[in-house]
């Protein structure tokens, strides 16, 4: 599931890899927008990659991707800087990095559970870290590749589930953003992410909360049925969440040391986004700790964020 296992989607081989794994991103530049085939961690994600059949569930979040590449490329691609919610997905991962910087020095050695075309991963390579990115979307993988190629760092990518997340050398850190609340077996990714971790290590991730999203722009019509009965927002062939409320998410990490938890997205991504407006760093860093302290807004945030350790 390595870079070392790639092929091109011609047949043809691909570039020459560096000394590795993981690779020196300085010397990948001949990936640079370079498409290519890996082996699967899971034996479904070819089928769905192709516009295939999807078993009604979480996966249906791949669907959903595989569509939305093929329609607007734009918004998925975001961290190129014309992408229309560039600015907007930097801010996001501010509002993370604010309490989960400290956990992420530089050099470090960095498991990107589900990390998509990079949001973080290419954060971390900036910071000379050796980073393994794992995600079911291989658009993304590309992507992420060709955003890392000719930086610092080290780069190696996966195509995979967190269920099915490969054997890779133990890391100093793991991130799952915006993850648990997507896949199938959240406790079995917890199993997979936990034996990965070297001791004392630290999990940084989110879920998204239980009622917020209701109110947010992004809410899909005909999905209030979630926020009345079990939290599941399901739209077949689109998107399927499972959502938390505290006690929920602190269920989940139980046989885990929950060093941090806290509320978070009530603008951005959030039920105050569209009266919010664009906002630069630190203004929105501001607005998040108004609304989290305001006796109405406090329990209206779009996700949970949290820094965990295994209880050995």
């Amino acid at each position: 599931m390595s870079l070392r296992d790639a092929t091109g989607f011609d047949g043809e081989p691909c570039p020459p890899l560096p000394p590795g794994p993981p690779y020196p991103c300085d010397q990948l530049t001949d990936w640079l927008g370079r498409s290519f085939v890996l082996p699967p961690g899971d034996p479904r994600l070819p089928a769905i990659h192709d516009g295939g059949p999807v078993p009604p569930g979480p996966l249906d979040n791949l669907a959903g991707a595989v569509r939305y590449w093929a329609e607007h490329p734009e918004w998925m691609d975001f961290l190129a800087p014309s992408a229309p919610n560039h600015h907007d997905k930097l801010v996001e991962r501010a509002i993370y990095l604010e309490r989960w910087e400290p956990f992420l020095p530089p050099g470090r050695r960095v498991l990107d559970l589900g990390g998509g075309i990079g949001r973080f991963t290419t954060w971390l390579l900036e910071r000379d870290c050796e980073v393994e990115l794992v995600d079911p979307d291989l658009r993304s993988l590309w992507r992420a590749v060709s955003a890392a190629a000719g930086g610092p760092g080290r780069l190696d990518v996966h195509w995979s589930t967190g269920e099915r997340l490969p054997a890779l050398p133990p890391f100093d850190a793991a991130i799952a953003c915006e993850v648990l609340c997507y896949v199938e077996d959240p406790q079995r990714v917890l199993a997979r992410i936990r034996d990965s971790l070297e001791p004392g290590a630290v999990l940084l991730g989110s879920v998204e909360a239980r009622y917020g999203w209701a109110m947010a722009e992004d809410v899909h019509e005909g999905t209030l049925d979630a926020f009345f009965g079990d939290g599941i927002v399901h739209m077949p062939g689109d998107r399927w969440v499972r959502t938390f409320t505290e006690d929920d998410l602190r269920a989940l990490l139980d046989g885990w040391e929950l060093l941090e938890l806290w509320p978070t997205h009530y603008a951005h991504s959030g039920p105050f986004e569209l009266a919010a407006g664009e906002l630069p760093v630190d203004e929105a860093l501001a607005l998040e700790e108004r609304l989290r302290r305001h006796p109405v807004s406090a329990n209206l945030n779009r996700a949970w964020a949290f820094v965990a350790r295994p209880r050995r």
